[in-house]
């Protein structure tokens, strides 16, 4: 069982990794935007999602159950966000920014529970 665990450990931590390099290099190719300036709130409340969704992802490499509690919390904010902003139009969006941070926190979630 103890394998099984750490193997499921690295393949949450592979996933929420991805999740992040792919975030991280969208939001560097469009241009770090000047936080201070933008007038936009949702580009605000995306970006402080990401930052909270990426301080989960590296508090898990220590204390894998609150930092899959943080991932998994700020996976169903982003996709809250989501459709608040956009409505039920913006399922399938929601659901892109959702899954890849609620998938990882709920397995490392997991992971914490049965050290």
């Amino acid at each position: 069982m103890e394998k099984i665990v750490k193997v499921i450990k690295w393949i949450a931590l592979i996933i929420g990794g991805i999740a992040l390099l792919f975030f991280g290099m969208f939001i560097f190719a469009e241009g770090i935007p000047d936080i201070w300036n933008i007038e936009d709130g949702r580009l605000k409340a995306m970006l402080l999602l990401m930052a909270f969704a990426a301080f989960g992802y590296f508090f898990s490499f220590f204390k894998p159950k609150e930092g899959g509690m943080v991932l998994t919390f700020s996976g169903l904010l982003l996709g809250l966000n989501m459709f608040y902003f956009g409505g039920t139009d913006d399922t399938i969006p929601a659901l892109i920014y959702a899954l890849p941070f609620l998938i990882p926190g709920i397995m490392l979630w997991w992971v914490g529970s049965n050290k």
